[in-house]
């Protein structure tokens, strides 16, 4: 086969593809409406050829941008980012219909064409453009602007980034998140937030003491996390928006996994007081005790809150050996979900609910598994590829962020929920633990 003829076949084979996944009553709908995606399933699997060209505009923020974007939707899992040497589409050329060539992206292959432009906008201000095209299909898919100050180009790049997902498959990407963490210092271990990116990283503690658990409130203001900085591993609130921290329950014993409720109005965490550790609720606000939820003579750790609130996730060794179990949100009903192995542990319910992610131990080894939340289907993520624990799920549901030792240092990581895709996200020396996913934020 004549080797200029793969780029072709490739664009051929995901556009039928794409009229594949079009196929459904819902989707016609959508071509009727003339919604079309070129929409391939999920991201990791048959990832979209996608050309970038630099954006014009001459900016001086221009490479630093371009890089930022291209790092986004080759992280996303979404697309293969064409290598520019591949182009050759003539200087000069416009970003709007008709001020360039759809045959001279037939060359590189590319089944989408995304076109951007920066500039500035006014006094202190950056604005970007960005146009989706549709190469195969020769028609544009969207197009949209936005205006930042200029010291948030990097917040305009992941916007621009978004847009380009959302206009090629319907679905926003999680550029506009943030991880909390606790990473290990020479005293201990703080805790911190970085951007999804890996960039931006930022102090919450700053106490010289061991800091855990970091777990964001529904509303993403507020972390919870366990602190030993008076001796004793007591469970603490800080404020981001006020910059306040405060100390929530400092019961004897352990006060640890403080996880809110869906709505926020409670809490649930792992207590002690009578020596043997038990699942209970308190009232964030005040750190009162609601209720107590187990009261078997296991352990009982790691609550996890399903989506709606009804049902709670933990980890109990009432088997014999740590399994993770759900019961109601007032307690009672327990079942138990994992059967493989000996020691499964932090589990974490997709945003739909329909599934957990844990920590599972294999072979003297920590892996990320995802069960259905009825015990069934189970899939492992990692495997052979060092530790790789505290699972936590992006809020679309399309990844699971973890920490992981396989290239040496604890670093956050990202993996499509199939597996399929992994990336690593933080650089550095690493020492990155627990890593938490925010909710969306504002941009």
């Amino acid at each position: 086969m004549n080797a200029r003829m793969l780029p072709s076949l490739r664009r051929t084979m995901l556009m039928l593809l794409a009229l594949f996944a079009l196929s459904t009553p819902a989707a016609a709908q959508e071509m009727s409406e003339a919604a079309f995606h070129i929409y391939v399933g999920a991201p990791g699997r048959n990832k979209v050829p996608i050309a970038i060209p630099t954006p014009s505009g001459g900016h001086s923020k221009t490479s630093e941008f371009y890089a930022v974007i291209r790092r986004d939707l080759d992280i996303s899992g979404w697309f293969d980012v064409i290598d520019p040497a591949a182009f050759v589409e003539p200087k000069g050329a416009g970003i709007t219909p008709g001020k360039f060539q759809f045959t001279d992206w037939d060359v590189p292959g590319a089944v989408v064409l995304a076109k951007t432009k920066l500039g500035e906008a006014g006094p202190g201000e950056l604005r970007a453009e960005v146009w989706v095209y549709d190469v195969p299909g020769r028609r544009r898919l969207g197009a949209k602007a936005f205006t930042v100050r200029a010291t948030s180009w990097r917040s305009l790049a992941h916007r621009v980034a978004n847009e380009i997902i959302f206009q090629v498959t319907g679905q926003t990407a999680p550029f506009n998140t943030r991880f909390a963490y606790a990473r290990r210092t020479s005293t201990g271990k703080e805790i911190g937030l970085v951007d999804f990116d890996g960039h931006g990283r930022t102090s919450v503690t700053n106490n010289g003491s061991i800091n855990l658990k970091p777990i964001w409130s529904p509303s993403g203001n507020k972390l919870s996390f366990t602190s030993y900085k008076e001796g004793n591993p007591d469970l603490y609130i800080a404020d981001l928006s006020k910059g306040q921290i405060r100390r929530i329950s400092n019961r004897m014993g352990i006060n640890i996994g403080g996880v809110w409720s869906p709505s926020g109005g409670a809490m649930a965490l792992t207590l002690a007081p009578d020596g043997n550790p038990d699942i209970y609720t308190i009232n964030p606000q005040n750190g009162r005790k609601i209720a107590r939820l187990t009261t078997s003579g296991g352990i009982d750790v790691a609550p996890s809150y399903s989506p709606d609130g009804s049902k709670i996730a933990w980890v109990s060794e009432r088997s014999g050996g740590a399994q993770i179990y759900v019961m109601g949100a007032g307690g009672g009903g327990a079942k138990r979900v994992t059967f493989s192995g000996s020691f499964n542990t932090d589990p974490v319910w997709s945003p739909d609910g329909s599934r957990i992610a844990y920590v599972g131990r294999v072979g003297g080894r920590f892996d990320i598994f995802v069960v259905n939340a009825d015990g069934s289907g189970v899939v492992r993520i990692t495997q052979s590829m060092g530790d790789n624990e505290d699972p936590s799920w992006s809020p679309d549901g399309n990844y699971i962020a973890f920490s992981s030792t396989r290239k040496g240092g604890k670093h956050i990581w990202m993996s499509t929920a199939d597996g399929v895709h992994q990336v690593q996200l933080t650089q550095g020396s690493g020492g990155y633990n627990n890593p938490n996913w925010s909710p969306s934020q504002t941009w």
